[in-house]
């Protein structure tokens, strides 16, 4: 049996690695053209890749938004019930107070920022205005499809930031019935 030396192991290996790097070097592309100087901004940019999208493209809680359900949902008892429709109407007035509603859950979106969000519809609002789904915030859990009365703290024209904004939201909702 043939034993190579430490010393010509090290050397062929040396001699490979030449090889190889010279030959890598070789087949590098050509480094981009420096841009024109009348290359166009990146606001420029932008524009013409959004140019031809509709104007309307749903960001943030504009896309989450669900679609209008055929639904008849009874109104809340108490005081401080309201319809989906009622607090969008009256969302600046209540902004602050405690509010009930009671709806049918058409979304339930777990675990965001350490609370779940639940879409709620009960046949008020209108689809073409958006007023039709309101968005509700708990630490409870609820399935798609369950009818709930919730009660929790209004918030007008709420906004996470991320294109998530609310006009009317209603936060840290308990479970009523």
């Amino acid at each position: 049996m043939k034993i190579i030396s430490t010393r010509n192991a090290c050397l062929t290996a040396a001699l490979s690695l030449a090889f190889f790097l010279a030959a890598c070097d070789s087949q590098q592309p050509e480094p981009p053209a420096e841009p024109a100087a009348d290359s166009s901004s990146f606001t420029q940019a932008m524009e013409e890749a959004h140019a031809g999208l509709e104007e309307d493209v749903p960001m943030g809680s504009e896309k989450a938004v669900v679609p209008f359900a055929e639904l008849e949902v009874e109104k809340a008892d108490g005081d401080n019930a309201y319809t989906v429709g009622e607090l969008y109407e009256q969302g600046e007035a209540l902004d602050g107070q405690t509010v009930r509603i009671k709806a049918q859950v058409v979304k339930f979106s777990p675990a965001i920022m350490d609370r779940n969000f639940i879409h709620l519809q009960d046949g008020s609002g209108s689809e073409a205005d958006r007023t039709h789904n309101l968005v509700a915030t708990s630490q409870e859990n609820v399935e798609v499809g369950d009818t709930v009365t919730l009660e929790g703290t209004l918030a007008a024209n709420k906004d996470f930031g991320a294109g998530y904004t609310y006009q009317v939201i209603v936060e840290d909702t308990q479970i009523i019935e």
